[in-house]
């Protein structure tokens, strides 16, 4: 209307424009940003495991694993690898794989790089690339060990499928050797 009859806008009314226009743009960054800190919220929540065995499962896709007939064959024909349990050693004390090596899970990120560890055992410190295979009891400490080991760069680690219970179907792990209840697994 101001416009046809030749009159100018009045500046108060460029004003109120420039002030919605603001409040419009403000808005809509504030959408913005809350669906990116709801996003955030959301996925921050994933990967909450009430156990160590809901953790394994989880992992379990991630690392690779050697059968109990696998495993045979390469004692059959003395390969050279590395077998680690990381059972306790109460657990072990029990029973376990000939020719393996005890270290427990709770400690195997600090050991396995450990030269005086290694020297105490007679052997060396395992290359990056050594052929590893993990076990455990029924294998979802294996899984984990075997995930942290991989993610310490050794890249030739398969977890024992099964653990020691597949290995020796007769394995009775006892109720006198205390389990332990620190969440990682069976």
């Amino acid at each position: 209307m101001f416009l046809l009859s030749g009159m100018k806008k009045p500046e108060n009314l460029v004003h109120i424009n420039l002030t919605i226009n603001t409040i419009m743009i403000k808005i809509k960054l504030y959408q913005w940003v809350s669906a990116f800190f709801v996003l955030i919220l959301i996925s921050g929540c994933t990967n909450i495991y009430e156990n160590g065995t809901e953790l394994a499962t989880d992992t379990k896709p991630y690392i690779e694993e050697i059968t109990v007939d696998e495993l045979n064959k390469k004692i059959e024909n003395q390969e050279d690898f590395l077998l680690i349990d990381v059972r306790q050693l109460a657990e072990y004390k029990k029973s376990n794989i000939p020719s393996s090596i005890l270290i427990p899970r709770g400690v195997l990120e600090f050991k396995i790089g450990n030269e005086a560890f290694w020297e105490e055992e007679f052997l060396y410190v395992p290359e990056k690339d050594a052929d590893i295979i993990i076990y455990c009891k029924k294998g979802d400490r294996g899984i984990l060990a075997t995930k942290a080991l991989d993610e310490l760069g050794y890249s030739n680690v398969k977890n024992l499928s099964g653990g020691i219970i597949a290995w020796d179907p007769e394995f009775d792990s006892g109720s006198d050797v205390k389990q332990e209840e620190s969440g990682c697994g069976g």
